[in-house]
C-alpha cells in the first residue's frame, strides 16, 4: 500500500500481466459496496490510500475514497477518471479503525469514511505553525505529553478532576513543540471556544479551532489541522479526523451523552478514540470529574488531577423535616438570603424540569419579588436544569434541590448519570464557593461521594452491580429499531440471530424495538446483511450499538 507514481509494469513478452490499480469504495450509503471495486490507475495519476477519487459505476460517474493500491490484471478494469482534493482524508492505520467503526457500529464503510472526510475537497495544507511554545507547566497530564512528544506509548488514564481551570493546557507544550499533534475533544461548541481562547493565549496560531457551522469553515480547520505542532480543539467530528502526526487526544467529559452520535452509526467518542490510539499508535486521556464505568471497565489508569474532583458539597439532611416545608430547606434559603447581600454573587439551583415554576415561586415568596427566575434570570438565584448547565456561568453557590430520585432517572445508567450531572453542578462554583444537595438520605453512596469529592468509589461499585446485573460494560448490547409499514419477517430474521438473546419487541412511535444482548461478534455480521435487506424493503432502520437508554 502506499502512494502510487506512474512507472513500469509487470510484463512477459512485451504483453502487461498487470497494472497499478485501486481498490475504491463508492460513496453510496449501502452495505452492497463495501468491499469495494478495482480500478486501473492512469499513468497521470498519483492516488494513496485515502485520497478521494472519481471512479465509474453503474453508467454514471460517483466519487469513492481508496482503501488500497496494488496491481491488478488489466482486463475488464476501468479507469479512475480523477482525483478530487489535494491530500489523502486517512491512512492505512486510520482505515483500520474506520473498518472497525462500519463492523461495530454495523453501518455502511461509505457512511463511515464520510465522517472521516471534510464537508469540501481539501486544499493544500497549510505552513506550519510558528508561535513559539512556552515552557511546559507542571501538571498530571504533562507525563503523557513527554510520552507523546518521544513517540512513546503511554497507558490510557482517567484524568479525575474539574478540567474548567484550564490550566493543564500549559502542560501540552512539550508534544507540540516536539512537532506532535495533540487534540482536545469537547462535548460542545461552546466549550471548545472556551478551550481555544485560553489555548491561543498560550500557543497562538499553534491552535486550530473547529467549527460546527459553514463547509468552507469546517475544511479549512480539517487543512490546518494536519500541519505539525498544531493544537486541534474541537466537537466530536474530531474523533473521527485525521489530524496529522497526532501524538495525544484528550476527550473532556466523555461520558456526557452528546458524546455519542444519535444516529446510525452511533459512533461513541471514547470507543473511536480507544480504538484509534491502539490502530495508530497515539496517547489518550480522558479528562473529567467523572470517568464513564466503560473507561474504568477497560482499565484506563486513574490519576487524580486534584485533591477533590469537584468544590466542596454541604449535604442537607430533610429526613428529620415535617411534611409540608417546602421544597427548599430553610439552611439553603438562608444561605440564599445571606448571598443576596454579596453584590454581583449569585446562585443556581438545579431542579426537576416539572419543578422550575415551583421553585421560582416558592423563592419570590421567601425572598422577595425578582429574587430568583427561570435560568439566566433572577437577582439572586436562577432555577434550571440539567440542560442549563452547558451554558451555565461560574457562580457562588450551586444547590440541587433534591438528589434522591436521581439515580433512578435514567434506566440503567442512572446511578452514574446522578454523579456525573452533579458533579457539573459542582464545578459551576466560583473559587471559594459551595455546591448544597439536599437529601432525605444523608448516607446514600451518592451522598457520600458528594462529600468526599472522590467518584471512583462510587462508581466501582455501580460498575460491580452492573456486572451482577448482566449489564454494559459487562454485557454486550445493542438496539435495533424499524420503522415503516409492518413486516411480520423482521421478528423472524431477527429471532434467528445466532449467540444472542432478543428482547422484545417493544412498540416505539411508528415502529418497533429489540434489544440484543450477549456476544454480539456473531450477530454484528448477518445483522449487515439484514439492515440492507430491510431497506430494499422500504423499512427505516436504525442500529444502536452501545445503546444508553434501553
Amino acid at each position: 500500500m502506499g502512494t502510487h507514481r506512474p512507472g513500469g509494469r509487470d510484463q512477459v513478452g512485451g504483453r502487461s500481466l498487470t497494472t497499478p490499480a485501486a481498490r475504491v469504495v463508492p460513496n453510496v450509503p449501502t452495505f452492497s459496496v463495501d468491499g469495494g471495486f478495482w480500478y486501473r490507475i492512469p499513468e497521470h495519476l498519483e492516488v494513496t490510500v485515502g485520497s478521494q477519487v472519481r471512479v465509474p459505476l453503474s453508467g454514471r460517474r460517483v466519487r469513492g475514497w481508496v482503501v488500497e493500491v496494488g496491481t491488478r490484471p488489466p482486463a475488464k478494469l476501468k479507469d479512475i477518471a480523477g482525483v478530487s482534493g489535494e491530500a489523502p482524508v486517512f491512512d492505512t492505520a486510520m482505515l483500520r479503525s474506520l473498518e472497525w467503526a462500519s463492523i461495530h457500529y454495523v453501518a455502511p464503510l461509505a457512511v463511515v469514511l464520510s465522517k472521516a472526510t471534510p464537508p469540501n475537497l481539501p486544499r493544500r495544507i497549510p505552513k506550519a505553525p510558528v508561535h513559539e511554545v512556552p515552557e511546559s507547566a507542571a501538571h498530571p497530564i504533562r507525563v503523557v505529553a513527554e510520552a507523546s512528544a518521544r513517540g512513546k506509548r503511554h497507558p490510557a488514564i482517567a484524568l479525575v478532576g474539574p478540567w474548567r481551570r484550564l490550566e493543564w493546557l500549559a502542560a501540552l507544550g512539550t508534544a507540540l513543540g516536539a512537532g506532535r499533534n495533540v487534540a482536545v475533544i469537547t462535548a460542545t461548541a461552546a466549550e471548545a471556544e472556551e478551550v481555544s481562547g485560553k489555548a491561543m493565549e498560550l500557543f497562538g496560531d499553534r491552535v486550530v479551532l473547529v467549527p460546527t457551522e459553514d463547509d468552507k469553515a469546517i475544511t479549512d480547520a480539517w487543512m490546518a489541522a494536519q500541519r505539525p505542532g498544531s493544537l486541534v480543539v474541537g466537537p466530536p467530528r474530531l474523533a473521527c479526523w485525521r489530524m496529522g502526526d497526532v501524538g495525544l487526544v484528550v476527550v473532556l467529559e466523555e461520558g456526557r451523552r452528546v458524546m455519542k452520535d444519535r444516529q446510525t452509526p452511533t459512533i461513541h467518542v471514547r470507543e473511536m478514540v480507544r480504538t484509534r490510539a491502539r490502530a495508530e499508535g497515539f496517547n489518550a486521556v480522558f479528562f473529567g470529574p467523572t470517568p464513564s464505568v466503560e473507561t474504568l471497565a477497560a482499565g484506563a489508569t486513574v490519576v487524580k488531577a486534584t485533591r477533590r474532583a469537584w468544590a466542596p458539597v454541604e449535604i442537607v439532611d430533610r429526613s428529620g423535616e415535617p411534611p409540608g416545608e417546602g421544597l427548599l430547606a430553610e439552611r439553603v434559603v438562608g444561605a440564599l438570603r445571606r448571598l443576596g447581600r454579596e453584590a454581583g454573587d449569585r446562585a443556581f439551583i438545579l431542579a426537576n424540569r416539572k419543578l422550575v415554576d415551583q421553585v421560582v415561586d416558592e423563592l419570590n415568596r421567601r425572598l422577595g419579588r425578582g429574587a430568583a427566575a427561570p435560568q439566566p434570570g433572577g437577582v439572586i438565584a436562577s432555577v434550571g436544569t440539567e440542560r442549563d448547565l452547558a451554558t451555565l456561568d461560574p457562580v457562588r453557590l450551586t444547590v440541587a434541590s433534591t438528589i434522591d430520585f436521581m439515580p433512578g432517572a435514567a434506566g440503567y445508567r442512572g446511578e452514574e448519570e446522578a454523579i456525573r450531572v452533579l458533579a457539573r453542578l459542582g464545578n459551576a462554583v466560583l473559587s471559594g464557593g459551595r455546591m448544597m444537595a439536599q437529601t432525605s438520605d444523608a448516607s446514600s453512596p451518592l451522598a457520600d461521594a458528594l462529600r468526599r469529592g472522590d467518584p471512583i468509589p462510587y462508581l466501582e461499585r455501580v460498575l460491580a452491580e452492573r456486572a451482577r446485573q448482566g449489564m454494559p460494560p459487562a454485557r454486550e448490547m445493542l438496539a435495533v429499531e424499524v420503522r415503516g409499514e409492518h413486516d411480520p419477517r423482521v421478528e423472524e430474521e431477527i429471532g434467528r440471530l445466532e449467540a444472542v438473546d432478543v428482547f422484545g419487541p417493544a412498540e416505539i412511535e411508528e415502529g418497533r424495538r429489540w434489544l440484543l444482548a450477549g456476544r454480539l461478534d456473531r450477530a454484528r455480521p448477518r445483522l449487515r446483511e439484514l439492515a440492507g435487506i430491510w431497506r430494499e424493503r422500504g423499512i427505516t432502520v436504525r442500529i444502536d450499538a452501545d445503546p444508553i437508554d434501553f
